[in-house]
């Protein structure tokens, strides 16, 4: 007598069933993909993306948690843009990093940063009231997309490494993130 009973659906096996399902549901519905972005400059890049946006930077020296914006206040200067962009990682490796970061929307940007690791890493670059180009069409119709390169250098050993993180904004985004801004930077500055 056979125990081993398979369920059969139209001679189909039913495991089999599942499986094809599995992977049409799996393919359709996959996260991700890449997203292909031409630069102002006329450069065209392939960004890996997930559900649209840039997938972060990972691997066993360091892995990025964010690349965003956030407002920096600096007193007397009231009229100035407050907004930088920041680099959050947790940096996995041990040593005393200096940070060199570059963008091709600016060729002639460049920040020179320090992080210690290993531990969690905040970099604050590029201010836009004094690099306007990296920030440039932020406030313009559409989606936009800001790559970063960082040079990772423990000048000790000389060991160093890059990361290459894109960034993403559209225009609806940016204008909410400057309207919550405006209260703020008036009431830093009536003080």
């Amino acid at each position: 007598m056979n125990t081993n009973h398979v369920s059969r659906f139209g001679g189909i096996n039913v495991r089999t069933i599942v499986a094809v399902c599995t992977v049409v549901l799996t393919a359709g519905c996959s996260p991700f993909g890449s997203t292909r972005v031409t630069l102002k400059d006329g450069e065209t890049y392939e960004v890996n993306t997930v559900r649209g946006l840039p997938v972060s930077y990972s691997d066993r020296r360091i892995r990025v948690l964010d690349l965003g914006i956030t407002a920096h206040f600096i007193p007397g200067k009231a009229d100035a843009s407050p907004f930088v962009r920041v680099l959050v990682a947790n940096l996995l490796v041990e040593g005393q990093f200096e940070v060199t970061v570059t963008t091709p929307l600016d060729r002639s940007a460049s920040a020179i940063l320090k992080a210690t690791g290993p531990g969690r890493i905040t970099l604050q670059f590029f201010p836009q009231a004094d690099y306007p180009l990296v920030w440039e069409g932020i406030d313009q119709p559409g989606v936009h997309w800001f790559p970063f390169h960082f040079r990772f250098e423990e000048k000790q050993s000389g060991f160093y490494f890059n990361v290459i993180q894109w960034a993403q904004m559209d225009d609806r985004t940016w204008k909410e993130q400057s309207e919550l801004v405006e209260p703020l930077k008036a009431q830093y500055f009536k003080k």
